[in-house]
């Protein structure tokens, strides 16, 4: 299946990732950068997997905070999460002293649950159990916060969100939820963002969602893997 089948409208990540192509001073090199690529699923025209995007509603809100240089990776896995869940995935520039307006009036809204997703080792007391969102009657929109980047770069992008300090850490027992996925990390606790965000929805109680999230993210790996191949049989033939 090729983009010229399948369109999609522009989501969250989509308009992010044009902004900062917008502002760039110098061009995204990176490995594959000289290949023709899809616009909506951002492989190679022969990889192309927007056959297996079905868009639907999640129950919950995402938030991606990116670094500047995760946006413009086609193997980024958190655009996934948009891809599937267009209407409740917000999308924004991750910064440390000074994070935009629009995501700062987003997450003040007194409807909204904010809850950071990330492993918080330095500060458990204020961990927020899954039990007690599972068992708690409220109108509130659960919002889940996570950090897009390397695993390196997100654990600095935590410690230095001080602006941030003010919401509870969502726990995750990470060995119960290996077993709903199949890692690609070098170390065991550093996943994908949207594996991390499908052991979240998971562990809260939207398995259909989780699932379809992960079966998505196993067909990103795959068509990945395959626009790597291209990308070498191109170099190859230079």
């Amino acid at each position: 299946m090729t983009d010229s089948k399948i369109r999609f409208n522009l989501h969250q990540v989509d308009y992010l990732r044009q902004y900062c192509q917008s502002i760039s001073t110098r061009p995204f090199l990176a490995r594959g950068a000289s290949l023709t690529r899809c616009p909506s699923c951002l492989m190679a025209h022969d990889a192309c997997f927007c056959d297996a995007r079905v868009e639907t509603n999640l129950p919950i809100e995402i938030v991606l905070l990116y670094h500047r240089d995760e946006i413009h990776k086609p193997t980024n896995s958190g655009r996934l999460i948009a891809d599937l869940f267009p209407r409740q995935t917000h999308a924004f520039l991750w910064s440390r002293k000074d994070p935009e307006p629009k995501l700062l009036e987003l997450l003040n809204e007194k409807n909204r649950e904010v809850v950071l997703l990330f492993p918080d080792t330095d500060n458990k007391n204020i961990s927020f159990t899954i039990q007690s969102q599972a068992s708690t009657s409220t109108n509130k929109k659960m919002t889940l916060i996570l950090f897009d980047a390397t695993w390196k770069q997100a654990s600095k992008m935590f410690h230095l969100s001080k602006w941030l300090r003010g919401y509870p850490c969502l726990n995750i027992n990470m060995e119960k939820q290996k077993a709903f996925l199949v890692r690609h990390a070098k170390h065991d606790m550093q996943f994908a963002t949207a594996e991390v965000t499908a052991m979240a929805i998971n562990a809260l109680g939207h398995q259909n969602e989780a699932s379809q999230l992960m079966q998505y993210n196993a067909t990103f790996n795959q068509h990945c893997l395959k626009s790597r191949k291209r990308s070498g049989q191109m170099k190859v033939n230079v």
